[in-house]
């Protein structure tokens, strides 16, 4: 049963002051926002139906652990005795990813002893991360005696790499940018991949670029631009360049021109480059992205999705019908 350091406090937390914490009391004693505990909650509740114990909230939303005294004393004492880790499995399969997009040549014990994984574990994750990366064309070879190999064009592994970080973290993206618009940075990376300033310029550099432009990004088109951007600076920055012969496509001089005033703004800012096959990629990137008409919907594209959120979850707390994961709704 995996556990994080987080959760197992927050479980310690809820034993010991049972029924006073709240998630917002929880999360201003771990510094941690709320949204975040409240995804720990989630995990926490099939941790404790393992246990035969639920978690309850009274009607201050304070929170409480019921159920048999003896389960309740086992949960304590699997507690004691449990080495909590600090990221979950889908944490360490990106961090397996990103080091295979680095190097593309490790030694299975060498890349496990990385990782803090058995050579089981590594296997397991090394099937699912094979799977999803056929999608892009990147293949991943495994030779007894020569290790693990991973090969693919560049193009294929900044969209890999950027399409995981969409698809497995979206909401910890949305959450962190929030954080930073609020000036809330953290003490480390964001995923341990994203620098916060890195992070908040291209944000700032977009917002400002598109509240001024004839057509607005839809939420999910802005955060994917965001990682787009910072996934080619960092594979830049790691000598990894786009192949001589990406093709450039004639028909996006709109986007291309756009391209090229955010990738000049960012280079002033952050003293970093763009190579002109860079600006034609991310231009491609664009010209993908769910675009809105100006007037369509005023442009705060992170803080709005926040505050549509938060409607969702207080409607669906009066409904008592969870329409949190209603996708289509949100993006309505």
């Amino acid at each position: 049963m995996y556990i994080t350091s987080r959760e197992k406090s927050i479980i310690e937390l809820i034993i010991k002051t049972s029924g006073k914490h709240t998630a917002l009391s929880i999360a201003t004693q771990l510094n941690v926002s709320v949204r975040t505990v409240q995804r720990d909650l989630k995990s926490i509740e099939k941790i404790l139906q393992s246990f035969e114990l639920h978690l309850t909230r009274n009607t201050h939303e304070g929170l409480s652990i019921d159920g048999k005294n003896e389960q309740v004393f086992r949960l304590v004492q699997h507690l004691m005795g449990n080495h909590p880790i600090d990221q979950t499995p889908q944490e360490r399969k990106l961090h397996l990813l990103l080091a295979l997009l680095q190097e593309e040549s490790y030694k299975t014990q060498v890349l496990a002893g990385d990782l803090g994984i058995s050579i089981t574990t590594l296997t397991s994750y090394l099937d699912e991360l094979t799977e999803w990366l056929r999608n892009f064309n990147i293949v991943i070879t495994r030779k007894r005696g020569v290790g693990i190999e991973l090969a693919g064009t560049e193009e294929n592994k900044r969209k890999a790499q950027a399409a995981y970080f969409l698809h497995f973290f979206n909401e910890e993206l949305i959450e962190s940018l929030f954080l930073l618009q609020e000036g809330k940075f953290p003490e480390a990376k964001i995923l341990d991949y994203f620098d916060p300033e890195y992070l908040l310029a291209i944000d700032g550099v977009l917002n400002s670029t598109f509240n001024s432009a004839h057509s607005r990004l839809a939420d999910s088109g802005y955060i994917g631009l965001i990682v787009h951007i910072y996934v080619t600076l960092q594979r830049n920055e790691s000598q990894y360049f786009l192949e001589k012969d990406f093709n450039k496509i004639s028909e996006l001089s709109d986007e291309t021109n756009l391209m090229n005033k955010i990738g000049k703004e960012l280079s002033a800012m952050l003293e970093v480059s763009f190579t002109i096959d860079d600006i034609s990629y991310l231009a491609a990137i664009l010209k993908g992205s769910k675009l809105h008409a100006a007037d369509a919907v005023p442009y705060d594209s992170v803080l709005l999705g926040q505050l549509i959120r938060n409607l969702i979850k207080d409607v669906s707390a009066q409904l008592q019908i969870d329409l949190t994961k209603d996708f289509p709704l949100y993006q309505g």
